[in-house]
């Protein structure tokens, strides 16, 4: 509904979902920001409010810029080979000789580089690939010389070269590759959960960092398992209440 499909994929394939479930994680941020703002605003107005979180909100929002390119000036996204950047070349993934690599310059300076690190400074006199505007122009060509390239060597060689050289670049993970990165690690965004059904639950950390105590990770709690906590500690109903709203069935059946 939203037009995200018609913008992900190659340009030749079928209109393709994303590989997550964005919408939906997307729309518990709404819904935590939500939060944050109708508390504060409870606080110092003592008035509460509802907080209406829209998943289809959520992603109309989430087209940005877009949408609002098409809104104001009638343009047309449309799907990038290799995921490439729409005007900025080179932008996007290139194959190596073992995998994929991602290869970004955004600014002259990187591309200045890339022609170095990759060892061919001819490609930087080459007046098709002069500038911004001239590499767009003449991309085809341009990506066809540094496909080549970049399959002569395996990814490790690349991004060696292009880190040494400050050049934007990463590798494409697959989900096991980016679960052992070195800064998945050094950032400590796994964490083992204990699980009164599995054990041990390995999983990602929160990305929340907020002051500084270690944030607690704890599993998500089973059905009705906080309730007396929630019904009696912090909404303090009377267990009279408690029973009528078992009665009309409003913890479920």
């Amino acid at each position: 509904l939203a037009g995200w499909m018609s913008l992900t994929g190659e340009p030749d394939g079928p209109p393709t979902k994303s590989g997550l479930s964005l919408v939906d994680y997307s729309g518990g941020f709404v819904a935590a920001l939500s939060l944050m703002v109708g508390l504060h605003a409870a606080r110092r107005d003592g008035t509460g409010m509802d907080c209406d979180v829209s998943l289809f909100d959520t992603a109309i929002h989430m087209l940005s810029y877009p949408a609002t390119w098409h809104l104001t000036a009638g343009f047309t996204p449309q799907r990038t080979a290799r995921s490439a950047h729409p005007s900025l070349v080179p932008f996007q993934n290139f194959p190596t000789a073992d995998g994929w690599i991602v290869v970004a310059c955004p600014k002259e300076k990187f591309w200045q580089r890339l022609t170095e690190a990759i060892g061919h400074a001819e490609l930087e006199s080459d007046e098709r690939f002069a500038d911004f505007a001239a590499r767009h122009a003449h991309a085809d060509a341009l990506l066809a010389q540094l496909e080549c390239i970049f399959r002569t060597q395996p990814s490790s060689h690349w991004l060696t070269c292009l880190q040494q050289a400050g050049i934007p670049c990463a590798p494409v993970n697959d989900v096991a590759e980016a679960l052992q990165d070195p800064h998945t690690a050094a950032r400590q965004m796994l964490v083992d959960v204990p699980h009164p059904r599995f054990g041990t639950v390995r999983q990602p950390a929160s990305p929340v960092r907020v002051g500084n105590a270690p944030i607690p990770h704890r599993r998500a709690p089973q059905r009705h398992e906080d309730a007396d906590a929630i019904l009696t500690e912090l909404l303090h109903y009377t267990p009279a209440r408690i029973e009528e709203l078992q009665q009309a069935k409003a913890f479920g059946t």
